[in-house]
């Protein structure tokens, strides 16, 4: 049996698609009114408009009734019901008030549904949490990865990143997207520094704090302003290293783990520009007892932690060049006790080589041929994806120490500078080229 809703689209003369399309329209308008998730992504089937019109339904589920009653301006009830005489003869009327108040009410839905579209564009919940899940997935696979494959998966990220942004211009769901986008920069910047790619590190960088400063989002802009610290002080540019960093800690937001990081990162930047104080402090700083407070970034873990054995670490490289022997070697070993005591430690496989390349040098600044051979062996083994950028500037370096008097004449000495040239000859930075010999932070540490 006809009801009124049959009898109006046919008197508008819409076909299925061009009700189906206003039906979306104004569910879209709805959601945007009262924030009713059920009016979000909604899915209507010609069978389903069919069975509305023939009348073998009485009333239909939620939301249907609320999108019908402001599609067509009458309850739902009134419209599910049999089409009269009267209902008839007030449709033919064509000065009709019924007519006239549906007709201006699609014609503002209409217009004002076509300037509010941009805004309205939705992306599911679901395909953004699957995003950021595939995020920190990867981040945390830094453990296990080596950087080239690393890189490959962010790339992807980034990409679907972009695309989705294209998609949507919703705020809450753009601020999201930048910042999948903007930690993926990161990863692919840490990614392009342990491969030798320093220009390109630095190109990933300055987007990641973009993506940041877009995001409004403290912990990024600072974790990428601190990675641009290292690559100038890896670069030769200590002062610009040094400014950088002071820029990097004026972020909001940062956690315990992130302000260690900044203050590892400081105390390298410092001790380049001869500014031994001020690297002492900092270095007092990193190892300061961390509070509760931690950020959604460096919580992730992976690319972005900066546990204990890293401090230690990085604090190793930063005596060495403040010429400290005994307070790198102590520091060095007290990474790799670290790392040995706590079998979820992030990434063994970067953090222990560094830390023994740095306890070879502070070996050999004491004499201790011997020790520092037995300290490096291990190193020498490793994987080629797995000699960063940061590991072989070190090994460098302690080759370049076996070749001073004191050293070049022993046997020892000749045996583990050979072990290293074969090491460092197919490492990726030598493959790819990287322009310096400093030593660096490393991947992990900015």
């Amino acid at each position: 049996m006809m009801n009124l809703l049959d009898a109006l689209i046919t008197q508008f003369g819409m076909d299925f698609r061009a009700f189906q399309s206003e039906y979306r329209r104004t569910a879209a308008l709805l959601h945007e009114k009262t924030g009713d998730a059920a009016f979000r992504n909604i899915v209507l089937t010609e069978k389903s408009v069919s069975r509305w019109r023939s009348g073998h339904v009485a009333r239909p589920h939620h939301p249907a009734p609320a999108i019908l009653k402001q599609l067509f301006g009458r309850p739902v009830e009134e419209l599910f019901a049999p089409f009269t005489g009267d209902q008839a003869q007030m449709l033919r009327a064509p000065s009709a008030p019924v007519l006239d108040e549906s007709e201006l009410s699609m014609t503002a839905r209409d217009a004002s549904t076509h300037a509010s579209d941009a805004a309205a564009q939705l992306l599911p919940d679901l395909t953004l949490d699957q995003l950021e899940d595939d995020l920190v997935s990867l981040v945390q696979d830094t453990s296990t990865k080596p950087p080239h494959v690393v890189f490959v998966s962010a790339k992807e990220v980034l990409g679907v990143a972009k695309v989705l942004l294209d998609r949507t211009q919703v705020p809450s769901q753009c601020q999201r997207l930048y910042l999948v986008a903007g930690q993926a920069s990161a990863l692919l910047s840490a990614c392009a520094f342990d491969l030798g790619a320093i220009p390109h590190a630095f190109e990933l960088a300055r987007a990641a704090a973009l993506y940041g400063q877009v995001a409004e989002y403290g912990p990024l802009q600072a974790y990428a302003h601190g990675y641009l610290a290292v690559l100038y002080y890896w670069t030769g540019k200590p002062a610009q290293a040094v400014r950088k960093i002071e820029e990097a800690r004026s972020f909001p937001g940062v956690g315990a783990t992130g302000k260690a990081r900044l203050a590892a990162i400081a105390a390298r930047a410092y001790a380049h520009r001869g500014l031994i104080e001020n690297a002492q402090l900092a270095i007092e700083e990193s190892l300061a007892e961390r509070g509760p407070v931690e950020d959604d970034l460096h919580g992730i873990g992976g690319e972005f932690d900066f546990s204990l054995e890293r401090v230690a670490m990085s604090n190793s490289s930063t005596l060495l060049i403040l010429h400290d022997g005994p307070g790198a070697e102590a520091s060095a070993r007290r990474s790799l006790e670290l790392i040995a005591a706590n079998s979820t430690s992030s990434n063994p496989l970067v953090v222990a080589p560094q830390a023994r390349a740095d306890l070879t040098s502070a070996l050999l600044m004491r004499g201790d041929l011997d020790g520092a051979a037995n300290a490096l062996s291990p190193v020498l083994g490793l994987p080629r994806e797995w000699r960063g950028a940061g590991l072989t500037a070190r090994v460098n370096t302690i080759q370049a120490a076996l070749a001073t008097a004191a050293f070049r004449d022993a046997q020892v000495a000749q045996d583990l500078a050979e072990r290293i040239e074969d090491f460092t000859i197919l490492a990726p930075p030598q493959v790819l080229g990287t322009g310096t010999a400093r030593l660096a932070l490393g991947r992990g540490n900015g």
